[in-house]
C-alpha cells in the first residue's frame, strides 16, 4: 500500500497561485493539501500570509475531493468553542473532507504571538490549552449540550450546530516534545512530525509506543505523518533517500512542503519518490 501524500501550500503567494497548486495536487492524487497557520511566518522576510481557515473554505469550493488541513493551527491564537465552529462549518462546506492539526506553539511562535497582542504562556499552561481544546472540540462536535470545567476554560450548556459532516473528525497533534506526545497518545488520531533526526524520531517513536501502551490505545492506529521541506532540484533517487532517512517504515503519510518551487514538476516527482520509499 503506498503512503498518503500531502502538500503543504506556500505563505507568500497570491490566492490564484494555491488555487492553481491545489488543483494540481488533485489532478495528481494527492491526498491532501495544508495550510500554515501564522499571523506572521517568521521565516518569511515578508510576513506574508493568508488566514489558515479563511483559506482552507476558500480552497474547498475549488476543490472537489482532496482533504483540506491546518499544520498546525495554533491553539494560543483562538477559543476552542470559536474553533468548534470553524471546523464543523468548514467540514460541513467541504462535504466532510477536514483533518484539524493542532500544535501548542514552541519557541519560534513566541515573537509573532507577543506582537500581535497575544501572551506567550508557560510550556504547562500550553500543553494544558491544548489538552482541554482538543476535549471541548470533541465534545461540542458531538453533544447537544455540553458544559466543561477545566483549568483554561469553562463552557456551560454549550449547544454547537451544525455538527461535523465527519462523524469523527480527525485530530492530528504536531511536535516533538514529550509532553506533547503524552497528548499524542492519549488524544490525537494522527502524530505530524517535522525537522527531527533519525535517531530522534527512533526515540520519539519508541517513547509513543510506551505511552500508547501506558494508556490502553493502539499505537498503529495513530497515523504517523512525516513533514519537511523538498529539496529543491533534487533527483528522484537522491529525494528517495532523504525521506527514508528522515521516516520510518511506520510513517504513512508524507507531506511536502516546496516554497517557492510549487510547480507541477516538483510536485509529480514528490509523488513518485514517495511510492518508492
Amino acid at each position: 500500500m503506498r503512503p498518503k501524500i500531502g502538500c503543504i501550500l506556500p505563505a507568500d503567494t497570491c490566492f490564484n497561485s494555491l488555487v492553481e497548486i491545489s488543483q494540481i495536487c488533485e489532478r495528481l492524487g494527492y491526498d491532501s493539501i495544508w495550510a500554515f497557520d501564522h499571523l506572521a511566518p517568521s521565516w518569511s522576510s515578508s510576513a506574508k500570509a493568508f488566514e489558515c481557515w479563511t483559506i482552507l473554505a476558500s480552497l474547498a469550493a475549488h476543490t472537489v475531493d482532496i482533504k483540506l488541513g491546518s499544520l498546525v493551527t495554533n491553539v494560543n491564537l483562538r477559543h476552542p468553542s470559536l474553533l468548534a465552529k470553524i471546523t464543523s462549518s468548514l467540514d460541513n462546506i467541504s462535504h466532510g473532507r477536514l483533518i484539524l492539526g493542532l500544535g501548542a506553539g514552541d519557541r519560534l511562535s513566541k515573537r509573532e504571538l507577543t506582537s500581535f497582542g497575544y501572551r506567550y504562556e508557560t510550556l504547562d499552561e500550553r500543553m494544558m490549552r491544548l489538552r482541554e481544546t482538543v476535549q471541548i472540540l470533541r465534545g461540542l462536535w458531538v453533544s447537544n449540550d455540553f458544559s466543561f470545567a477545566g483549568k483554561c476554560f469553562r463552557l456551560t450548556h454549550a449547544r454547537l450546530e451544525p455538527k461535523p459532516a465527519q462523524p469523527n473528525l480527525p485530530i492530528w497533534i504536531g511536535g516533538k516534545h514529550d509532553k506533547l506526545m503524552d497528548l499524542v497518545a492519549e488524544l490525537a488520531d494522527g502524530w505530524n512530525y517535522w525537522n527531527i533526526s533519525r535517531e530522534q524520531l527512533v526515540t520519539k517513536t519508541s517513547y509513543l509506543r510506551g505511552r500508547c501502551a501506558h494508556v490502553r490505545r493502539s499505537y498503529d492506529r495513530i497515523v504517523k505523518a512525516w513533514s519537511g521541506t523538498v529539496p529543491r532540484d533534487c533527483p528522484t533517487d537522491e529525494l528517495v533517500d532523504h525521506l527514508m532517512e528522515e521516516s520510518d517504515a511506520k510513517s504513512t503519510y508524507f507531506i511536502g512542503y516546496f516554497g517557492g518551487h510549487s510547480n507541477r514538476e516538483s510536485l509529480e516527482k514528490f509523488a513518485d519518490a514517495t511510492r518508492r520509499v
